[in-house]
């Protein structure tokens, strides 16, 4: 009977193939044998890359699956669409399809931009860029705008990473730019995407509407531009949530210009995004703009001396040979703390050593974007300001950390990975490394125990724990509280070492004892779980206090949690309130959250619906998926505010992409 159902299977499968095949080729189109491809590899979401076999030739393959939305009939009809579109040079070629063994996914065969993506071409190739190949990349780009407008083809999602580049040269990906869709909220219940991606027209954010005109490419065109001269996504570190940035795009928000482009540029760029379309120019002006610059060597047209823009996606790392050019060690800062800038990154580090020694991972780049956000300081402006300064090599660490997290520049781990490298050594090599709490002294212990991270994670660096727990070992008998932590961690879950819970305890206590307060937080739980050491819920209780006390988030949160559910404590409402809302004021997520449920239900509070929807928002913004699912319930109930069903398909939206199980049930609810 086995044999039966699987033949039949086998039949179906065949019959499908020959279907499809049959169908494919009476079009002309070239299907392939998935077997006559090598070396297949996933580089981006449904899109791989690999070899053809005859020629060696490397090629991209986009996974299209055949469904109820995606019948075989309109992927031709598109094909066929696309292939009058190619004859253009600046068209990204589609050579054929081929079909995945033993599925019912189609792959689109398309010619492969060796480049990458604009975004990406810009984030590797900046600083190598002068005016002239940054205007000659606008100028291809309005070209094969303009060869598209000319046969009344609305692009519709004209943005960098759509727009590909070949051997220096653009491709725009054209596939499937013909389907409209008209349903707002089929349009929002996807993911919006990356903010600095989304360059809608304002004038259709406001009505929710993406049927688009020209003029919406115009706009994406001049959102292009800008982002040439810039080498940053539009954007990029605004700290408001998509939803509200939509709004203030649609009110008028634009992007600053940059320092160093021309004048004719930024007038082309500013005249493309204005507000009302009608006012904008059309795509035969924009050419003719652009042709009249001229960059000439005495930059008569620039408004600043300044020759290019800053970047700082593409460092070079040939100065940070700390060998060549060892700084003095001085108990404070090592330059001049006279000017604004400096002055705030002087603060910014002191800041940045204290959260590194007194916080966990996580809460980390949530604390140091609301240092920025609360300062109204621009994060893209002071990295550009530390890349350059000549006392970098102070803190590479810090430096490093905003690769990682990709604050005020693109999220780069293997740039992290660098810049952490490149003063780690110094304890690692050649044990220079003491407890001392100079500003040297401190750059190193970080950017060693963040270089041990990166390995245990597999960050920027093929992950190696043997090495990470090497590393902490080092600096932990260097006389680092922060390593020794770490490496309690490794003997806690058996990373880079064997496992040995008790070995684990036993160093969270040697550092809690001599007031490492994540230690204290750590031992805690410990004690709390009966983890390497007989239960004790009290102890444990005392050490979370302790922690808390010192000024641990996390902590905070357990003392919390502890009140509220008598462990090792009585219970105490009130008391868990007070400690939930200490470490939701200093950016906790889920202490906001749980604030949230306290003023909602009235749990030792009063009951006060706009307060709890204040507090789920901010929970939401800094990313917890049951606080983004409150929120949008919140908007769909008009629970402590206006009833918004757009925002709440949004923000349900974003639970479901972080693993909430329950907004897809109320998404559903929404929908139908």
């Amino acid at each position: 009977m086995f044999q039966e159902k699987t033949n039949e299977k086998e039949w179906e499968t065949w019959m499908d193939n020959l279907i499809i095949k049959d169908a494919i080729q009476k079009e002309n189109i070239p299907f392939y044998q998935y077997s006559e491809f090598e070396n297949v590899k996933l580089i981006g979401r449904n899109v791989c890359e690999a070899i053809f076999k005859t020629s060696q030739k490397t090629v991209a393959l986009k996974c299209v699956s055949l469904n109820d939305e995606a019948t075989l009939d309109n992927l031709i009809n598109e094909i066929k669409k696309h292939r009058k579109l190619e004859i253009h040079d600046s068209i990204l070629k589609l050579n054929g399809i081929t079909k995945q063994e033993n599925t019912k996914n189609l792959m689109i065969v398309f010619e492969y931009a060796n480049n990458g993506s604009l975004r990406q071409y810009l984030k590797s190739n900046f600083r190598k860029l002068d005016w002239n190949a940054k205007l000659n990349l606008a100028k291809q780009i309005a070209n094969i705008l303009m060869y598209l407008h000319s046969n009344d083809i609305i692009y519709g999602r004209l943005n960098s990473e759509n727009i590909l580049i070949h051997n220096g040269n653009i491709k725009l990906n054209v596939f499937g730019i013909t389907k409209i869709i008209s349903n707002s909220l089929k349009f929002l219940t996807n993911n919006l995407g990356p903010m600095q991606y989304m360059y809608m027209d304002p004038q259709y954010l406001e009505l929710f509407n993406i049927t688009g005109k020209k003029s919406s490419d115009i706009f994406g065109l001049g959102i292009i531009l800008w982002e040439i001269s810039s080498g940053n996504p539009p954007f990029e570190m605004e700290s408001s949530s998509n939803i509200d940035l939509l709004n203030n795009i649609a009110k008028g928000k634009r992007e600053t210009e940059i320092s160093g482009t021309p004048h004719k540029y930024k007038e082309i760029y500013t005249d493309c995004w204005k507000h009302n379309g009608n006012s904008r120019p059309d795509i035969f002006q924009v050419i003719k703009n652009l042709s009249e610059i001229i960059i000439s060597d005495a930059r008569i047209e620039f408004e600043t001396p300044q020759s290019q823009p800053y970047n700082v996606s593409d460092v070079k790392l040939e100065n940070l040979n700390m060998e060549n050019e060892e700084p003095k060690i001085k108990p404070d800062l090592p330059f001049d703390v006279t000017t604004e800038v400096n002055g705030f990154i002087s603060d910014l580090i002191e800041f940045f050593i204290s959260i590194s020694k007194n916080q966990f991972r996580t809460a980390q780049p949530i604390m140091i974007k609301n240092y920025f956000s609360e300062r109204k300081k621009n994060p893209v402006e002071i990295f550009y300001e530390m890349i350059r300064h000549p006392s970098y090599y102070w803190f590479t660490s810090l430096i490093g950390f905003f690769y990682q997290h990709g604050i005020g520049t693109v999220t780069d781990n293997q740039m992290a990975f660098k810049f952490f490298n490149s003063t780690a050594n110094k304890i690692i090599d050649t044990p220079s490394f003491n407890s001392s709490s100079s500003l040297y002294n401190i750059n190193i212990e970080i950017s060693a125990v963040s270089l041990a991270n990166m390995y245990l994670y597999g960050l920027g660096v093929e992950k190696n724990t043997n090495k990470a727990f090497q590393i902490y070992s080092k600096v932990a008998d260097e006389g680092s509280l922060v390593a020794l932590n770490n490496m309690a961690h490794c003997y806690y879950s058996g990373f880079g070492v064997e496992k040995n819970q008790e070995k684990a305890i036993e160093l969270y206590l040697k550092a809690a004892e001599k007031g490492y307060i994540l230690a204290q937080s750590n031992a805690g739980s410990c004690y709390q779980n009966g983890t390497g050491i007989e239960k004790d819920e009290t102890k444990g209780f005392q050490y979370y206090m302790k922690s808390a006390r010192a000024g641990n988030i996390s902590s905070m949160c357990k003392v919390g949690y502890c009140y509220e559910n008598a462990i090792g404590v009585g219970k105490d409402i009130k008391e868990a309130f007070k400690w939930y809302l200490k470490a939701a004021e200093k950016e906790h997520e889920i202490s906001q959250y749980n604030v949230g449920i306290y003023y909602k239900n009235g749990y030792g509070i009063n009951i006060d619906q706009v307060k709890a929807f204040e507090w789920y928002k901010k929970s939401a913004e800094n990313d917890y998926d049951k606080g983004q699912y409150m929120l949008g319930k919140c908007f769909y109930e008009g629970f402590g505010t206006k009833k918004d069903t757009i925002k709440a398909i949004y923000w349900l939206n974003k639970a479901n992409e972080n693993g909430d199980t329950n907004a897809i049930k109320l998404l559903e609810e929404i929908i139908m």
